[in-house]
């Protein structure tokens, strides 16, 4: 079952419940559409909650734990924005607007001065189009974890400034909120083509907010079949419909909820979940909550694992077969090899018969047929010559062979065995591996064994993340008018990547004087060449350019050597302490600046 707006409105009272007035410690993200919101209640000041909500269309959640997050955290510049705007705020309300899949997060920011407006934050689940939007109190958006323009959505923009536009209407009715005659006006009024739909489709068809799951249930309560057609539905039918229906829907309004989550009674694996009561699913193990959280809050925690799980799964078993592929490879190799060794008595026989046979053979011969004098049966061999080769040349080149071959047997034997241990120790843990394959510690301490063993990366990233992350990395290069390299940092992780990876202790690093901007490395030549002054003033000119001061007058850059630079203990990238430090006033040249890069393109 999805999250549809019977579980929605569920959640909305029970998260009113606990966190009206609750003020948001923080905000975290664990994944590309997950946020987890810290609140601190009121009723609990000295204890934290935390809210998780995530839009993943193949898995949306949202329910609240007293647990700590300990999955890893991301950064976003929506994140940012968020933390910004929400943090130290207040939780005023939450509202389930047309009872459909959205909710609205009514928070007062914490602000010192001025005029305190409100936020909404707004979640949509729905499915891939789903989207969390954070609005002025106006309905102007600020930002969303989805961006949407023009080129896209031409009914509906997403983007920093417009105007909030809900959702598309699906012109369905309100469950909450539909009298008895406007129910059965439903089923008089369809034209005759839609006669033929089924009740189930049919009450998830008028209904908003009402899941596949949730139309069948109301139709099985009513003791009828879900696939049955409309017009086969008698009046009787539809009371019983109606009834049902109402029952429902009445125990949505007064929050009357024992969710029931059902597992199959082998392996214990969660097969369905619902947050009404639910008599669909007979044949599995029933499990019940208290209340919408706490069944959210288990099911979402065991499909979290099950992920876990799976991942780990896919992990080694990708890990198992490829390295025990590449080591059975690697065995036929050294078995072949030691075959051509065992054979290599043959390469010492060719030599010597060249050598008896010298003044038969010329050169430009590709092949002789001599007499096998080292065979018992002193039968004829043909023997395959180089005809670029004198035939003394051939005869060594055969010893050659005979004597690499012969001193390769015992590199080729020890190669063989270390294969071979290698591959006992592999189908030992793929072995182990199989006995409690749904066990996620027992997954990670096989998974850590091939670590130990070299078969598995503790943090493998992909090549086109680490590529992308080298190149946000990499300084700029520029090179003087004397030939030296000069490189500069545009941003922070690029000076910190700049002054305390790439540069040595001798370079030269320079940096305007109490103004942000970049980092500037001399690379020292070595050899005892000393710095030319035009070169230190071109490096200044480029620091005095790239610095908040560029529009000055005059920027004093201050210029030392790297290993007076350090970093103090816990402190922002970019952010540096120096000494040994002298000064250099510079008129900054934005030409001289265009005319480096033009050195440097080319």
């Amino acid at each position: 079952m999805s999250l549809d707006s019977i579980t929605l409105e569920a959640m909305r009272k029970e998260l009113l419940d606990k966190f009206k007035e609750g003020k948001i410690v923080s905000l975290i993200q664990t994944k590309k559409y997950k946020i987890i919101i810290e609140v601190k209640p009121v009723k609990f000041l000295t204890s934290s909650f935390y809210i998780h909500i995530s839009l993943d269309p193949s898995l949306p959640e949202i329910y609240f734990t007293e647990l700590e997050n300990r999955q890893q955290t991301i950064s976003s510049p929506f994140l940012t924005l968020l933390q910004n705007q929400l943090k130290g705020g207040k939780i005023l309300d939450i509202e389930h607007p047309s009872f459909d899949r959205i909710l609205h997060f009514i928070i007062r920011p914490y602000q010192k001065f001025g005029k305190v407006q409100n936020k909404i934050l707004v979640v949509e689940f729905m499915g891939k189009h789903g989207n969390m939007i954070l609005l002025k109190e106006d309905k102007t958006i600020e930002t969303a974890i989805k961006l949407i323009d023009f080129n896209i959505s031409r009914y509906r923009e997403i983007m920093p400034g417009k105007l909030y536009i809900a959702p598309p209407s699906q012109n369905k009715i309100d469950p909450l909120n539909i009298k008895r005659e406007d129910f059965f006006n439903i089923f008089n009024s369809l034209s005759a083509e839609n006669k033929d739909l089924t009740l189930r489709k049919l009450m998830q068809n008028n209904f908003t907010g009402l899941s596949p799951q949730s139309a069948k249930e109301v139709v099985l309560q009513a003791n009828l079949s879900p696939e049955k057609k409309v017009s086969e539905a008698s009046e009787s039918d539809l009371e019983m419909l109606r009834t049902s229906f109402n029952k429902i829907i009445t125990n949505i309004k007064n929050h009357n909820f024992q969710p029931p989550l059902f597992l199959d009674p082998l392996s214990k694996k969660i097969k369905a979940w619902s947050i009404i009561d639910s008599i669909q699913f007979p044949k599995y193990h029933r499990q019940t909550f208290n209340d919408a959280n706490s069944c959210l809050e288990f099911l979402f925690s065991e499909l979290e694992k099950e992920r876990e799980v799976l991942s780990m799964q896919n992990k080694i078993d990708q890990i198992i077969k490829k390295n025990i592929l590449k080591i059975n490879n690697r065995i036929d190799d050294c078995q072949k090899k030691l075959e051509e060794v065992k054979n290599c008595e043959k390469y010492k026989i060719s030599g010597e018969l060249i050598k008896t046979n010298l003044s038969g053979i010329k050169r430009g011969d590709r092949e002789i047929i001599a007499i096998n004098y080292y065979s018992t049966g002193q039968e004829d061999i043909t023997i395959p010559l180089n005809d670029k080769l004198t035939p003394l040349e051939n005869a060594r080149l055969y010893f050659k062979k005979y004597r690499k071959t012969k001193d390769s047997f015992q590199i080729i034997s020890e190669q063989l065995k270390s294969h071979q241990l290698k591959l006992a120790r592999l189908t030992e843990l793929q072995k182990l591996y199989k006995q409690e394959i749904n066990s996620l510690p027992h997954l990670l301490k096989i998974y850590n064994n091939l670590t130990k063993l070299g078969w598995a990366k503790k943090a493998a990233a992909p090549l086109k993340k680490a590529k992308k992350e080298t190149n946000r990395l990499r300084p700029v290069k520029y090179i003087s008018k004397d030939g030296w390299e000069i490189y500069l940092g545009k941003n922070n992780l690029q000076n910190d990547f700049l002054t305390f990876k790439l540069a040595s202790g001798n370079d030269t690093w320079l940096h305007a004087k109490n103004i942000q901007g970049s980092h500037i490395i001399i690379k020292n030549k070595g050899d005892k060449q000393s710095l030319p002054l035009d070169t230190l003033i071109q490096a200044a000119n480029l620091a005095a350019y790239f610095s908040k001061a560029k529009k000055d007058n005059k920027v004093l850059v201050d210029y030392t050597l790297k290993k007076y630079v350090k970093k103090p203990k816990n402190a922002k990238p970019g952010m540096v302490i120096y000494s040994h430090e002298k000064g250099l006033w510079i008129k900054v040249d934005p030409e001289e600046v265009r005319r480096m890069e033009k050195v440097s393109q080319k």
